[in-house]
């Protein structure tokens, strides 16, 4: 199942527990649909015993998030999409979160966030469709 929601706000910071985060949600103050991206700037044995040495990623609820979730994400001029591995979230293949670009205050910095928590599975298109590597 492909899903594809309209993001209306849009947040990425390095929060107070020194991870990056990057959030996307329908609407900020009662969402629907939204996607929570989050990875720890250093990981602690603890984190990497437990496989949790990579980014989380949640899709509207804790029923459909966990680690390292993604095979592939690739960001676009108005919208990014993450696809899903192979049975990670139920039926969910792919989703697609579409947003106005001026919503984006700091176009660099969204994208060094973005290459932060995901590295090589983050895929960058171009406007005349170059992909390009952060």
């Amino acid at each position: 199942m492909e899903i594809n929601f309209i993001a209306n706000e849009i947040v990425y910071e390095v929060t107070e527990y020194n991870s990056y985060l990057v959030g996307f949600a329908d609407d900020k103050n009662e969402p629907k649909e939204y996607v929570i991206v989050e990875r720890a700037l250093e990981f602690d044995e603890q984190d990497i015993k437990l496989g949790m040495d990579s980014y989380y990623f949640e899709y509207s609820d804790q029923s459909n998030s966990g680690y390292g979730l993604c095979d592939k994400v690739i960001l676009r001029q108005n919208e990014i999409v993450f696809s899903a591995k192979h049975k990670c979230m139920d039926d969910i293949t792919s989703i697609t979160v579409s947003y106005n670009e001026n919503i984006i205050e700091d176009v660099n910095e969204y994208r060094k966030m973005l290459s932060n928590i995901f590295g090589d599975i983050l895929i960058i298109e171009q406007v005349a469709n170059k992909q390009m590597k952060p």
